[in-house]
């Protein structure tokens, strides 16, 4: 049994074939003349081939290069210093009273490398104070708690560190005044 299209229209039927000659049209400029060749796909030539592959290299080598430049951050002008801080706009109105010398918290030193030594020399707790501020410190009080091999705690004990230049640090040296001492904890560091 055949099927057929319903009894209706025969305008709808002539538009209907009108498109379906535009689709196939359409499909054929898409898809291109069918190969007569059998082996079309092997026999091409090396420029072919070249084409094909540039074709679908070049989408892969333009996201590449934005990647890099993304993350490269090629174009970028001006390198900034980061602990320069930017110039604020000033309105020369009104004179402003003098603003007052920062404080320096705790957060602005930290202790780096700290460590016994226990060399030719007496036992020593040796490290360095770093300064992350744009201010100099006459005077910095270290405390540590020291412990003994099993991680018990022995005690605490204070240092003292001077001269520490803005964004600079300063090697220290202090006797170690509990010889069994195995570990070293810094409690905090705080400006005098």
């Amino acid at each position: 049994m055949k099927l057929s299209m319903p009894a209706g229209n025969p305008q709808s039927s002539a538009l209907r074939q009108h498109y379906d000659s535009l689709r196939v049209r359409f499909d054929r400029f898409i898809s291109g003349r069918a190969p007569s060749d059998p082996l079309y796909l092997t026999n091409r030539t090396w420029q072919q081939k070249l084409k094909i592959a540039g074709l679908a290299a070049i989408p892969v080598v333009i996201l590449v290069a934005l990647v890099l430049i993304g993350a490269t951050d090629v174009f970028r002008v001006q390198k900034a210093d980061p602990y320069e801080h930017p110039l604020a706009e000033t309105q020369p109105s009104t004179p402003r009273e003098p603003l007052p010398e920062p404080k320096i918290g705790a957060a602005d030193l930290e202790v780096v490398n700290i460590h016994i030594t226990k060399d030719a020399k007496a036992p020593a707790i040796t490290g360095t104070v770093r300064n992350n501020t744009n201010a100099k410190v006459d005077s910095a009080q270290i405390s540590y708690y020291l412990a003994d091999h099993g991680g018990s705690l022995l005690g605490t004990d204070t240092a003292d560190v001077r001269d520490v230049r803005a964004h600079g640090s300063v090697a220290f040296r202090i006797p170690l005044k509990m010889a069994n001492a195995e570990y070293i904890i810094v409690r905090d560091v705080r400006p005098n």
